[in-house]
């Protein structure tokens, strides 16, 4: 990751009389979590400092945009350097604060990414531009379309910008990131340790595998959420359950199992937080043939690999989305 900590750049912009574009927001220490993220916040920054300064400078010597495009950019779905506009499709609510966005794909094409792989989001928040990074939800070889699952927080910079979507609106995206491979068979058995909206890498990775009949890898999810409501893609989870080499424990940390009316009937539920003895218990005895997958909030994050860790699990054995 590189914080560089450079400036905004606002001063290489000397020509009032021309129309430069707002140069992007540097993020906040806090905005890094320190675990060697790929691409970290501040790689995407410093990214767009680059691009920003090249486009003053496109403006400068009075450029026209067509003439800076590389031959054969039309043809692109996806590109890992350079944004492209997006059609919203359908906004569909699963939650009070959580929806699912389907973005169009010109021409029927595929998105072009591989299972646990996630895009960059661009925005603007009091006009400057800001980047998030979403994992789609949707299959990875589906044609025609993608799917992001994104949580509207009170507060967010970025929700400010979600909130006000409209259907027809053009979204920018880049990609595809991120370390993660996995091919059929690859382990034995997979956990998966996710929280919250941390559960769009795990779900990619779910429908991959119990979606090829030729991969008999196990997968365990141990799935937290505040309460019963807040479990987001419980649908296409319990679908996933009439697979046989899946199994899902649901964890509510903030609902007590007592009046739980909207429990059905099947599902694994357990009350409170994810701490070392239900990991312990939950997951796979550590060993080469098996894989631990883990997505959540920082602190949820740095918990489950100290869960790991006291369970025998060594750093090789699992992975932080």
């Amino acid at each position: 990751m590189s914080g560089s900590g450079e400036n905004s750049g606002e001063h290489l912009v000397e020509d009032s009389s021309l129309d430069f574009p707002e140069p992007p927001e540097k993020p906040l220490d806090s905005d890094c979590c320190g675990t060697g993220c790929v691409p970290c916040v501040f790689d995407i920054y410093d990214e767009e400092m680059a691009k920003w300064r090249l486009e003053c400078d496109r403006i400068k010597s009075g450029k026209s945009i067509l003439e800076d495009l590389p031959s054969g950019s039309f043809e692109q779905v996806l590109s890992t350097s350079e944004f492209q506009g997006f059609e919203l499709e359908s906004i569909t609510r699963v939650t009070d604060d959580s929806c699912i966005y389907r973005f169009k794909i010109p021409g029927n094409r595929k998105l072009g990414i591989k299972v646990g792989q996630h895009l960059i989001m661009r925005g603007k928040f009091d006009g400057r531009r800001i980047t998030r990074q979403y994992t789609p939800i949707s299959p990875v070889d589906g044609r025609g379309f993608f799917d992001i699952l994104i949580k509207v927080y009170l507060n967010g910079k970025m929700s400010q910008n979600i909130k006000i979507w409209q259907v027809g609106d053009m979204i920018e995206w880049r990609g595809p990131f991120g370390k993660f491979s996995y091919s059929p068979n690859q382990y034995r058995r997979i956990g998966m340790l996710a929280a919250g909206t941390g559960i769009a890498p795990m779900l990619q990775v779910i429908q991959d595998i119990v979606t090829n009949e030729d991969d008999e890898t196990f997968i365990q999810l141990v799935y937290s959420s505040r309460t019963y409501d807040d479990i987001l893609m419980k649908d296409t989870l319990d679908e996933c359950k009439a697979y046989w080499n899946f199994s899902v424990l649901y964890v509510l940390s903030q609902e007590s199992k007592a009046g739980q009316s909207k429990v059905k009937y099947r599902d694994h539920m357990s009350y409170g937080r994810i701490d070392q003895e239900l990991v312990s218990r939950e997951m796979p005895q550590p060993s080469r043939d098996v894989h631990v997958l883990i997505c959540g909030t920082k602190s949820f994050d740095k918990d489950m690999i100290k869960y790991l860790k006291a369970a025998g699990y060594t750093s090789d054995m699992y992975y932080k989305f």
